[in-house]
């Protein structure tokens, strides 16, 4: 009885003496979560604004996109008709229905600013010369505009693209756009977490601003953001510097401002249209968001340890019928337990905003990567211009020292030749990628022979293999079918990117290898072949393996760095193979060579028989085709044209030279049929380009208008620039600068009829 007595005794004394630690701990809980909620918003302040900065770049970049991609498709439509009436049927119903799609004013627009709309009303679009500059350079534009009809003015934000020259009832129009209520913009970005407090900005890359949500019109002139907020005193001089850098270096990132009344200002590039977005927010508004989140935080934490000291008392009737020592160690484990759920709650409500900070991380990274990807690129390419640049110059001036010495002047000829060739490559590649990367490499496909393109294959690179002392050996193995149906033109250039680099990068007196084989497949159509290029050269090392066939990447070491290259013919190649529905594989390991393997599946040419053309081709050289015959030249260069007339003169032809499009028309109209056997057409002329010419000969009451044969001979290398000189009349396409040999292969196709004289791409 008295041990009983004595238990109860003290119980009565623990407890009080519990409730009391217990009440303490809460309460020191509690300042604690305080105290952490205010660390929470100083650190995650910047981190926030970065996120919905983030959120708001997305959320415009691809909304803009979608915009790009409608206006693409009437692009497509345009190019296709070339020449377009409003007052079509077809036509009418086309656009009506894109507009009614997507619910907005579809403008044709010249480059000067005017525009039509698709119901045929005339207008003109105020905005900054800049913008329709950047129009005419090729880029994308956004940009809050004042449209000024006959009596009225409108705004609205304009969205547009360039676009190839098409006509419109007897106009040129360079560019396709469409108007979105400003409105539609602004409730797409509303800023509904900020309480409207938020003002957004997008700059164009000098700085001034194309959209705003705030409705005062200076905004929507030319006008910079930073030189206002300067003015303002918002920004002392060296922050406008610093911004000034960041923005134009297309970084992103969050800035604290502001002394007496701090801001958040948040920038970030948006690619789509060469655009800045720009945040500001004052850290109040920041805070007090944070705050808001962290009260719901706290307010749980408090009804959590409400129910702790409910529990607490459950737990005390417990103690009546345990021993002292066993309820308090039980009531420890629940109240760490309990209090690790308060803290987890607080890890899962910063988890979100840890993760977006990850995912800027990631993306400024990737855009880091990027740029060093770029600058290495132009530091190669003006390393690969500058050396055979500087060997022409030089060699010039001993050309100049020697000219009396015959022998001399012809070598150092050779190597000024040998430089051009390799500048000349470094453009083609440079065109190659960029055709590749727009969709717009054009594939002709045609019947040829597997055995004669590794013959030439062979004259083209053996000899270049002797000059290094090399083996260049070829095997062909199980050709069951020589004849196949594909893009010659585009495979030559794969295998001709591969035995290139196998010369290049193995030493002297090394070995390559070509094999061509034919696998065995169930298919009666297609063809399996592989061709494998092989080499006991440098190698490469495994991290250089995994990034061979990305665009701009160069291996770095004593040796290769002393070969020039633009770092993207093996991306060139994996493109051109992968398009063709191919595969490239590769195997190296330094110092013992590489291996290249090719696997294409190729349509199979049964029972070809040699045609009557071929034939004639068989036997016909090139060699003096042009001997005799009597040309008219269209070129506006002095010097381009006095070289042409003496590389003519020297092949035996007579040219005559036109400065431009309307004297070569005077001139063929003005000539007796028979006088000329072709003409040459240079395409960027002054008073009429070369287009323009063509329609008109071909148009002329001339009896050779239709017949005779006009070769368009221009800078302008693209496919498009191409299928333009079809379009215009032209017989065929040869890009800057001449080379006479496709000059002469070009004419024979031409006389013999045959279609690849349309294009002949340097």
């Amino acid at each position: 009885m008295q041990i009983e007595q004595e238990i109860i005794k003290r119980k009565k004394i623990i407890m009080p003496l519990f409730v009391i630690i217990f009440i303490l701990s809460s309460f020191v809980f509690v300042k604690f979560l305080l105290n952490r909620m205010n660390t929470y918003i100083e650190v995650n302040g910047e981190i926030s604004m970065e996120a919905v900065v983030e959120q708001i770049q997305q959320t415009y970049d691809m909304q803009v996109s979608g915009y790009y991609r409608q206006l693409h498709f009437v692009e497509g439509y345009l190019c296709k008709e070339k020449k377009i009436s409003l007052e079509t049927e077809n036509n009418r119903i086309f656009f009506n229905a894109w507009e009614k799609e997507a619910e907005s004013t579809l403008l044709f627009i010249q480059e000067n600013g005017k525009a039509i709309t698709s119901d045929g009303t005339k207008l003109k679009v105020d905005m900054p010369s800049k913008l329709l500059l950047d129009l005419r350079n090729g880029s994308n534009i956004g940009k809050l505009v004042a449209l000024e009809f006959e009596q009225v003015k409108k705004d609205g934000y304009l969205v547009a693209i360039p676009c190839q020259e098409y006509m419109i009832n007897g106009e040129t129009y360079t560019a396709i756009g469409t108007v979105y209520d400003h409105s539609k913009l602004d409730s797409m970005l509303n800023l509904g977490g900020y309480d409207g407090s938020a003002y957004l900005f997008m700059l164009d890359d000098d700085g001034n601003i194309t959209y705003t949500n705030q409705k005062d019109d200076i905004f929507f002139r030319n006008y910079s953001l930073l030189k206002h907020l300067k003015s303002d005193h918002a920004i002392t001089e060296k922050e406008f510097d610093s911004l000034n850098k960041k923005i134009a270096g297309g970084k992103k990132g969050v800035e604290l401002m502001g002394k007496d009344e701090p801001y958040y200002l948040g920038y970030c590039p948006i690619e789509s249209n060469n655009t800045m977005l720009i945040c500001i927010v004052k850290k109040a508004t920041v805070d007090n968001v944070l705050k808001e989140y962290q009260k719901t935080i706290g307010l749980t934490t408090m009804l959590m340890t409400g129910f702790i000291l409910l529990l607490f008392a459950g737990l005390f009737y417990s103690i009546s019928r345990f021993s002292i020592a066993n309820q308090k160690v039980k009531f420890e484990k629940r109240n760490n337990e309990l209090q690790a759920m308060a803290i987890s709650e607080m890890e899962e409500a910063n988890k979100n905003l840890k993760k977006a900070k990850n995912i800027a991380i990631e993306a400024l990274q990737t855009a880091e990567n990027a740029n060093k990807a770029k600058t290495d690129f132009l530091s190669n390419m003006s390393h690969d211009i500058r050396t055979p640049m500087n060997a022409i110059i030089g060699i010039i001036s001993l050309i100049r020292h020697n000219a009396g010495d015959k022998e001399k002047v012809i070598e150092y000829a050779d190597k000024i030749a040998i430089s051009s060739q390799h500048l000349l490559g470094i453009i083609n590649d440079v065109l190659d990628m960029s055709k590749i990367e727009a969709g717009k490499t054009v594939f002709k496909y045609s019947d040829f022979s597997i055995l004669d393109a590794i013959e030439e294959l062979n004259t083209i690179f053996h000899s270049q293999a002797n000059e290094k002392n090399q083996s260049f050996i070829i095997t062909k193995e199980n050709l069951k079918h020589e004849w196949v149906n594909g893009d010659k033109v585009h495979l030559m250039q794969i295998f001709s990117n591969l035995l290139s680099n196998a010369i290049k990068y193995t030493q002297e007196g090394g070995i390559i290898q070509f094999i061509a084989e034919e696998s065995e497949t169930n298919s009666s159509t297609y063809g399996k072949y592989h061709f494998i290029v092989s080499d006991n050269g440098m190698g490469m090392s495994a991290d250089f393996k995994e990034t061979i066939f990305d665009a701009f990447t160069r291996a770095e070491s004593s040796v290769t760095n002393k070969i020039q290259g633009t770092g993207l013919g093996m991306a060139i190649t994996k493109n051109l193979v992968e398009s063709m529905g191919g595969t490239i594989e590769v195997e190296s390991e330094p110092n013992r060579g590489s291996s290249f393997e090719v696997i294409l599946n190729l349509k199979i040419v049964e029972n070809r028989v040699v045609s009557s053309t071929e034939q004639i081709e068989m036997h016909e050289t090139d060699s003096d085709i042009l001997d005799g015959m009597r040309i008219l030249c269209a070129e506006d260069n002095e010097l381009n044209a006095e070289i042409l007339m003496e590389l003519l003169k020297l092949e035996g032809a007579e040219c005559t030279i036109c400065e431009n499009g309307k004297r070569i028309l005077e001139a063929f109209e003005q000539s007796v049929p028979g006088e000329y056997d072709m003409i040459l057409m240079d395409v960027q002329m002054p008073v009429m380009n070369g287009y323009e010419a063509t329609e008109a000969i071909r148009r002329s009451s001339h009896e050779q208008a239709k017949t005779i044969p006009i070769i368009a001979m221009t800078a302008n290398a693209f496919s498009e620039d191409m299928q333009h000189s079809l379009a215009a009349g032209m017989n065929a396409h040869i890009s800057k600068p001449v080379d006479m040999k496709l000059l002469k292969k070009t004419i024979r196709n031409i006389k013999l009829g045959r279609e690849e004289a349309q294009f002949i791409d340097q």
